[in-house]
């Protein structure tokens, strides 16, 4: 534990799959007696607060399932535009909130990067970025986005810049990434070198669930049938026709699926359902795991770390080429098997099914990554880099 007292603020997005799995690390700060302040829009206000940490109210400019649906094209741009213009509305509100109780670190989500190292510039505190949803490359180029891309969101940068008095100069560090930023990582260290130049600042903490995560009272079936859970996340969940066609794969054999259809999707849209199939706009995921044979998701980083979590082998059919990368590593440490979305049908995912639930060597590979999953150090280890990262800069 850290020798005093700390106050950190941490910035998000409003997004589950960035949110989540910071609310066990808040949690772990405040338990050791350290003060948390996290901004939260009305959405998550009530999940943030459950940590014990001090909910700075604000409105969001950033909408995930409006503006990045499945097949969004030049997905990347618009993520760092996003990102850009989320700075742009929200920093004065910040700025003002903290004027008179400066915290003594600033943890970010790399979504909204500018955010965090404006303030950790500003402020002349430690900064911690956080990588939850996958271990991006920290360089951007116009070779990576296109020109006009580019173009656009240096343009914003400057913007953003100039609104806040520092150097323009900034945004393009703002691209590179912070070098003295410590760098958190939600999955374990088998996985770091998806897409990134990663150095001896990145821990690689895994899954950081929270206790209450791993409660519920769901039940296996009478039927003694083994378990498949289904879910596509929160950001692409809305393809009521993609659901079906995972059900039909799962026609005429001997399985009980649990379906977790998310936010925004009306389960009665998925017609009507075989005897084996229950449907849920949400479960508790660990609760259904601890029973499952396997899972099919769209390979969001969190719900294959919570698979993993409980040793679960995966199907996965990512819905973003930024997905690849993640599913195509599960397939090479044979825990899973992936399904372009090219050849996504309820045939392919029948054949993965099966292949997937037969092979005994998966079964023992994810057994193996169960165990460096967990040897990671989830949250308690997370906070713990946090405030040695506070304390080495003091």
């Amino acid at each position: 534990m850290s020798s005093r007292s700390r106050h950190i603020a941490f910035f998000n997005v409003p997004a589950p799959g960035h949110l989540m799995p910071t609310l066990a690390v808040a949690e772990e700060l405040v338990r050791q007696g350290h003060r948390v302040s996290y901004p939260a829009t009305a959405a998550h206000a009530e999940d943030v607060a459950s940590t014990g940490a001090d909910v700075v109210p604000y409105e969001s400019t950033i909408d995930v399932q409006r503006d990045f649906p499945a097949g969004t094209e030049n997905w990347l741009a618009k993520v760092l535009l996003s990102g850009v213009r989320e700075g742009i509305h929200t920093t004065s509100l910040f700025d003002a909130h903290f004027a008179g109780d400066r915290p003594d670190a600033v943890v970010y989500d790399g979504y909204v990067r500018w955010i965090g190292e404006l303030f950790a510039e500003k402020w002349r505190v430690p900064a911690v970025r956080l990588f939850p949803v996958g271990c991006v490359s920290q360089h951007v180029t116009p070779a990576a986005i296109g020109d006009a891309a580019y173009a656009e969101l240096t343009g914003e940068m400057g913007r953003f810049a100039a609104m806040n008095g520092i150097d323009p100069e900034f945004g393009f560090h703002g691209l590179k990434g912070d070098p003295d930023a410590l760098k958190i990582v939600f999955y374990p260290k088998r996985f770091g070198y998806v897409d990134a130049e990663t150095d001896d600042r990145f821990r690689f903490v895994g899954p950081c669930l929270r206790a209450k995560s791993l409660e519920g009272d769901w039940q296996p079936p009478a039927s003694g049938r083994p378990v498949a859970l289904l879910s596509l996340g929160t950001s692409f969940n809305q393809q009521p026709e993609l659901f079906r066609m995972c059900i039909e794969a799962f026609e005429d054999l001997p399985w009980h699926l649990v379906v977790a259809v998310g936010p925004g999707v009306d389960p009665a849209s998925l017609g009507p359902l075989p005897p084996d199939v229950e449907v849920h706009p949400w479960v508790p995921f660990q609760a259904v795991l601890e029973h499952a044979r396997l899972m099919v998701c769209s390979g969001g980083t969190g719900t294959v770390m919570h698979a993993l979590h409980t040793g679960t082998p995966l199907v996965v059919l990512p819905q973003l080429a930024a997905a690849d990368g993640l599913a195509r590593q599960l397939e090479e440490f044979n825990v899973g098997r992936m399904i372009g979305r090219e050849e996504a049908s309820a045939k392919a995912v029948r054949a993965a099914v099966l292949d997937l639930a037969s092979d005994g060597s998966a079964a023992q590979a994810t057994r193996e990554m169960q165990r460096h999953v967990l040897d990671s150090g989830g949250a308690v280890r997370a906070a713990a880099e946090i405030l040695a990262h506070i304390d080495g800069a003091a």
